[in-house]
């Protein structure tokens, strides 16, 4: 029996249908070839079932299974073309192949992999339709374009996060993001959740778009693609400013396509691609550069269109959160630092100069005229009504010169509110000691304010942490029974506790005034008209304000809390599927140890026989463990039990979720309705979350746009433990229905979270969740062995580890990035990973796929050579860029050859 294959006609019925279904989504037909094999037999010939389709221009295949109808590809073997192309979002789009995982005997499978999406790149661009329904989005491939008519893209479809990822960075990013804006839509996608437009912006914002090394020639012209969504403006006439003119069809785009911002975010990309251009030796030129340079767009116009377009839509955004929230004592006049209460009798009005003072600062006599006021009204004396007008007087003068203390005059308005209404008494709490309060922000421990032994290591020193926060909480004597040995201050720690004990009943109490002061009316102030010249000044994009809601603590279900506090906050405890049986695997006759492998130890016949023999001897005793090691068979439930335990995760995940957006949107649901806060989506959400655990202190100046309650961070906290747990489980049902037991037992085996609190990492959390992977627990035990050596001895001045894996166990691609993650969460260090030179290119290719996407963090190249001479400006730049880096948590990513250009070349200078 051989096989041969024929060609089948182009012209044909049949290769028109199959090519105009699903194939011209991927390219034209003189590049699209079919071939039918043909069985021969006996010297008869038989027509058979496979037919092979071959993408010539873009090096894909496909294998077309007649018999079963079922269109396979060759580059993914366990997926199959989708009979429905429509998945929800880039809608409009005409181009592109859906694939789909395989499933066996046409079963409906719910639980299985991601779909992939194949796009092929070019020129995009917007065909007119005549009526006004959604714009239809082709792309242009002309052959002028040279290699990159071979160039594609695949996309994921996360259906847990309702995005699409790229797995390629940063070009993939930024065509997707080029994709999104020319078929958005003032409504949101069905599937993201949120408009075109929208998650273009979050792709551009995310750090898998961001490139420190020049872009290559198609994400300069993805980028220029990008540019070009703005409309263009200028002044009119253009030596003037007295008109704008706005040119806003130039591709014959929609109007729900342009945006202001597209422009400025891809100039912004650009440059910060070309900071460290001196350091490679590309000089390639671009049409990019002469978009940027020419007069059609005009920056500064441009800049103030952004927020014109932006505030008149958001009208709130442009007032001040100072002049949005509420004023409150905690927040503001009693936030930080230290404060000394001063006692009310020694608030006597004379001299009028003692009010200048440091010692008389608001924040040291605001209690303290807080409880004169209580006094006035307590005490029945012919003199009260005199004391009442005097006390006036005085807190209309401190008023007046509240800003020479940096003071909101409301807080002396308060207080004379107080002063005249009827209510005698806004408290119920008694007053805290008048003493010196020292970081009155600190109501509980504060582990950078006790000074360890040099020499406790960093995680015994989160086991003293331990103790010293029970006893804390406790009201305890801390005794230091965790360490003895180490000579821990104890009397230091003892201070520290009843500095932070005060600290907590002052803010008790400010809290029980701020609770009371709804029941009086507050005076208006007295209005005052300052006249100032006129000032103009350029805003940055990080100074402008923004509505901000600090979400309220609503009634959560507290058994779906319960069930996230579990999971978030612990450890694994028996929430995923176990073997129902376990049995030890008996060997009767044990193999012998295989001598022939090892040369002679005979001197006289191996010269190196002492190395041999040495190897022989370690080679027996590691043959001799792995005789003695103990195996087990398992046998886990039936699939249809793995199933309805999926089904039960699935269902609580989404009463978890729904729980969760009405508790966001109860007291703002406005707010959210007319568009005016960001999207309830995941991506939203968890990038909040991520925010909120690297920020150790949040103030008001820093928090982000939707702050979540830590009973929200908690439930989301356990959605994402669930989503985690659903993903395991649903690839091991696909290996289960695709019969691969072995890798189904693998799977299932590894058991999520027995080493770590997800609370505690979150972003390795994330990391699972984006990259669709559960970490081992031996990765977790590499990981911390490397961040916390076990160093023998007292010598704690040897950092240099060595650790060996096996290949495949997840050390570029698990262990690496958690290092990475976990090392750089801290402001005060920044992470250098060095790599061999041939390895450099899929390094940084995992690493910015794995960090750049929801985590937020930019990986940096960092290359040197002999040959270069850096100027002042150039050292400027590195310097900077690498401030930067620190502050924003980046990886630096370099090789040993580049570290020693370095150094011999800042020897050389």
């Amino acid at each position: 029996m051989e096989t041969t294959q024929v060609l089948i006609n182009q012209s044909s019925s049949f290769f028109k249908n199959l090519f105009e279904r699903f194939f011209i989504r991927l390219d034209d037909a003189p590049y699209v070839y079919m071939l039918r094999d043909i069985v021969w037999e006996n010297a008869k010939a038989k027509l058979g079932a496979v037919i092979h389709i071959h993408l010539s221009r873009l090096g894909i295949a496909f294998r077309y299974d007649i018999d079963q109808n079922v269109i396979t590809s060759r580059e993914y073997p366990d997926m199959h073309i989708d009979e429905n192309q429509w998945f929800g979002t880039l809608t409009g789009l005409k181009v592109g192949l859906l694939l789909s995982p395989m499933t066996i005997n046409n079963q409906q499978n719910k639980y299985r992999l991601c779909r992939k999406l194949i796009i092929p790149y070019g020129h995009v661009q917007v065909e007119n339709t005549s009526d006004k329904s959604h714009q239809t989005v082709t792309i242009e491939r002309k052959a002028s374009s040279g290699t990159s008519l071979h160039q594609y893209f695949v996309f994921i479809l996360n259906d847990r996060l309702h995005i699409l990822q790229s797995t390629d960075s940063p070009t993939g990013w930024l065509y997707l993001a080029l994709l999104h804006a020319m078929t958005s839509h003032p409504l949101p996608d069905q599937y993201t959740g949120m408009t075109g437009m929208e998650r273009s912006f979050q792709l551009l914002n995310s750090a898998g778009s961001w490139s420190d090394q020049p872009y290559d020639p198609i994400s300069l012209n993805i980028l220029s693609q990008i540019a070009s969504l703005s409309p263009k403006v200028n002044y009119y006439p253009e030596h003037q400013t007295c008109m704008v003119k706005i040119d806003w069809n130039t591709q014959n785009l929609p109007y729900s396509i342009p945006h202001f911002g597209y422009y400025l975010l891809a100039k912004k990309l650009y440059e910060a691609s070309e900071q460290w251009k001196f350091m490679y030796s590309t000089n390639t030129s671009h049409g990019i550069q002469k978009l940027f340079e020419s007069q059609e767009y005009n920056e500064k116009v441009l800049i103030k269109l952004y927020w014109d377009y932006r505030d008149s839509l958001w009208e709130s955004s442009t007032l001040s959160t100072t002049y949005n929230n509420p004023l409150r004592l905690a927040d503001y006049l009693y936030s930080n630092e230290d404060v000394y209460l001063r006692d009310s009798s020694l608030l006597t009005c004379f001299p009028l100069s003692r009010w200048l003072t440091n010692e008389y600062q608001p924040k040291n006599i605001w209690i303290g005229l807080f409880k004169l006021i209580e006094q006035l009204k307590a005490e029945q004396s012919p003199n009260q009504q005199y004391e009442i007008e005097r006390l006036e007087i005085l807190l209309d003068f401190l008023r007046y010169i509240s800003r020479k203390h940096n003071t909101q005059p409301f807080y002396f308005q308060l207080l004379k509110s107080f002063l005249k209404s009827s209510t005698t008494s806004l408290r119920t709490l008694p007053y805290p000691e008048l003493m010196r309060y020292k970081n009155i922000q600190e109501t509980s421990v504060q582990s950078h304010r006790i000074n360890f032994p040099p020499r406790l290591y960093p995680k015994n020193r989160e086991i003293a942490l331990q103790e010293i926060r029970s006893c804390f909480i406790n009201y305890r004597e801390y005794t230091n029974n965790t360490f003895p040995k180490w000579n821990i201050n104890i009397y230091q720690i003892e201070r520290l506790f009843e500095s932070w004990r005060a600290n907590g009943v002052l803010r008790s109490f400010l809290n029980n005034i701020q609770n009371h002061i709804q029941s009086i009316t507050i005076i208006p102030l007295n209005s005052e008209v300052n006249v100032n010249p006129q000032s103009f000044a350029i805003e940055s994009f990080q100074n402008h304000y923004e509505i901000r809601i600090n979400s309220q603590n609503n009634f959560i279900d507290q058994k779906l809390l319960e069930y996230a506090k579990q999971k978030f906050l612990h450890p694994h405890f028996d929430y995923f599927i176990k073997p129902t049986i376990s049995t030890e695997i008996t060997n009767e006759q044990q193999k012998a140890f295989p001598k022939e492998i090892i040369p002679s130890t005979d001197p006289q016949l191996n010269p190196l026989s002492d190395i041999a023999n040495h190897f022989k001897e370690y080679l027996i005793e590691s043959w001799t463990k792995f005789q003695a090691t103990k195996e087990y068979q398992r046998k886990y439930p039936d699939l249809n039990e793995i199933n309805n335990f999926l089904k039960s995760y699935c269902e609580q995940s989404t009463q978890m979720w729904h729980e969760l957006t009405k508790s966001i949107k109860l007291n703002n649901e406005l707010l959210f309705k007319t568009g005016l806060m960001i999207r309830i989506a995941p991506t939203t959400l968890i990038s909040i979350l991520q925010e909120i655990s690297l920020k150790k202190e949040i103030n008001i100046n820093n928090l982000p746009s939707l702050f979540l309650t830590t009973d929200q961070c908690t439930l989301l906290g356990g959605i994402l433990v669930n989503c985690i747990v659903e993903q395991q489980i649903e690839r091991a049902l696909h290996l289960a229905i695709h019969e691969k037991w072995e890798d189904f037992e693998k799977e299932i085996s590894n058991i999520p979270h027995t080493n770590w609190i997800p609370a505690e990492h979150v972003p390795w959390l994330i990391m699972e969740l984006e990259m669709n992977i559960t970490i081992r627990e031996i990765q977790i035990q590499v990981a911390r062995h490397m961040m916390n050596p076990k160093i023998i001895g007292d010598n704690s001045s040897i950092f240099n580890i060595v650790m060996q894996m096996n290949m495949g166990e997840g050390k570029t691609s698990v262990v690496l990035p958690i290092l990475a993650l976990n090392l750089s969460s801290s402001s005060s260090s920044l992470v250098r990973i060095i790599v061999l030179k041939s390895l450099f290119p899929m390094n940084y290719q995992s690493l910015r796929c794995k960090l750049g996407g929801l985590l937020n963090r930019r990986v940096l190249p960092f290359s040197c050579r002999r040959d270069m001479n850096f100027t002042t400006g150039e050292v400027n730049q590195i310097f900077n860029r690498l401030q930067q880096g620190l502050k924003h948590c980046d990886v630096i990513l370099t090789s040993p050859e580049d570290i020693l250009s370095f150094d011999l070349l800042t020897i050389d200078k």
